[in-house]
């Protein structure tokens, strides 16, 4: 093997790099890395390659501890010259072996490190070597230095899908999101494809980089791949409300209802509250009071309101007054007899208007001088003059709704004394 060659071309410089190659000794092999091509480094001595072909056998025999003091020795006392010092960088290459065979990552780093810095190594061998390093970083942990190395790796040759996806990994892990969104944008360049921890990867960092069009893609892509995760859907309608499209979300929550991946209260609920935010009220309001009638939703006040703000949201007016009194007679609280009265007193509904302003004055709303005037008004448009006489006295008693109420009683005195001339 390495002998033989040795005796028919020792003087050329290739044949030597192949013969180590061939001896096993390349830390890209025995690694488990791809083995790459070598430039040329410097003829070496026969010694040395009788030296680096003895560790290679002890490796080969698991003296692996032995390897790493035997090798890092004779890189230490290693020549000046050229070929001493490429010899150097191949000794602590097989000690960098050895020691992540011993499962010594880290340590087998910083070996490879020291080869890597000395010149005389082919540059070809020392950005092997660099790969190498920064995934033995990323292995013992050391995430900022593995960052940097794939950087600097990323700078110098071109790497394959899996690594990039794999600096795309390092940096999402360090919250660089910025950085981990060039990588994985250098990942899906070549419009490969990408499995599904590569997708729920590229989503997350598109998320936190605030790409969140293109995070909605890609789970898109995901639930093309596989839609039978509910929290890939929970997932795209939430991105699809982030990015201002909650007509879709409602859109695409419909459809995995539909399908019978997403189920359940909670989901319903959900559905119904992306069909009011998506502009389809109507629907909403509808579903809700079907799963009301069935015994699908429980009936609780709260979900009652959810029914009554869906209709208003309609502008069906009936449908909506109607509702928000159910819950109002339900609840008998200020706050939603208070609604009732407004959005009746904006519909011009005047007796339901005055109705739900009394009552919440009746049950301790804040703001009784408002309510009184808003009530004055509805009961002087039903044309009960006397009465919003004493309803705008009472507001006069606040000093919020003072002169308005004086106004308004100045206006009922007018059309009283029209009424009086025209009898």
């Amino acid at each position: 093997m390495f002998r033989h060659y040795c005796l028919r071309r020792v003087n050329q410089r290739q044949g030597r790099l192949k013969a180590l190659m061939a001896m096993g000794i390349s830390l890209a092999m025995l690694l488990g890395g791809e083995q790459r091509a070598l430039a040329a480094g410097p003829a070496l001595s026969q010694q040395s390659i009788d030296r680096l072909q003895g560790l290679e056998r002890e490796l080969s025999a698991g003296h692996y501890q032995q390897v790493v003091e035997t090798a890092r020795s004779r890189a230490a006392s290693a020549g000046s010259r050229h070929s001493d010092q490429w010899a150097r960088a191949l000794y602590l290459q097989l000690a960098a072996s050895a020691a992540q065979r011993m499962d010594q990552p880290g340590r087998a780093a910083d070996l490879l490190y020291q080869a890597r810095s000395i010149d005389t190594a082919p540059l070809t061998q020392r950005l092997q070597w660099l790969e190498q390093e920064a995934k033995l970083r990323l292995k013992a942990g050391q995430l900022d230095q593995a960052a940097a190395l794939f950087d600097r790796w990323q700078g110098q040759a071109s790497l394959t899908v899996d690594d990039l996806w794999l600096g795309a990994r390092i940096h999402a892990r360090l919250e660089q999101w910025d950085d981990a969104l060039h990588w994985v944008t250098l990942a899906r360049q070549g419009n490969s494809m990408s499995d599904s921890d590569q997708l729920a990867l590229a989503a997350s960092i598109y998320q936190q980089a605030g790409q969140f069009e293109a995070a909605s893609d890609v789970v898109e892509a995901q639930l093309d791949q596989d839609d039978s995760d509910p929290a890939r859907w929970q997932q795209a309608a939430a991105l699809y409300q982030r990015i201002g499209q909650p007509g879709r979300a409602a859109a695409l929550w419909e459809a995995g209802w539909q399908r019978g991946i997403l189920t359940g209260e909670k989901a319903l609920l959900t559905r119904a509250e992306l069909h009011m935010a998506g502009g389809t009220p109507a629907r909403a309001a509808e579903m809700l009071s079907q799963a009301l009638d069935k015994g699908d939703l429980e009936d609780s006040d709260a979900h009652r309101r959810l029914v009554a703000r869906a209709w208003a949201q309609t502008r069906d007016h009936q449908k909506a007054l109607q509702a928000w009194q159910v819950v109002a007679e339900r609840t008998d609280d200020a706050h939603d007899w208070y609604i009732l009265g407004d959005l009746a007193y904006g519909w011009g509904i005047w007796s339901q208007a005055e109705q739900g302003f009394a009552k919440a004055r009746e049950k301790g709303a804040d703001n009784p001088g408002q309510l009184l005037l808003m009530e004055g008004v509805a009961v002087y448009e039903q044309g009960h003059l006397d009465q919003a006489q004493q309803v705008f006295r009472q507001a006069e008693r606040f000093d919020d709704s003072a002169d308005q109420a004086g106004q308004w009683l100045a206006l009922i005195d007018n059309d009283q004394r029209a009424a009086d001339r025209s009898s």
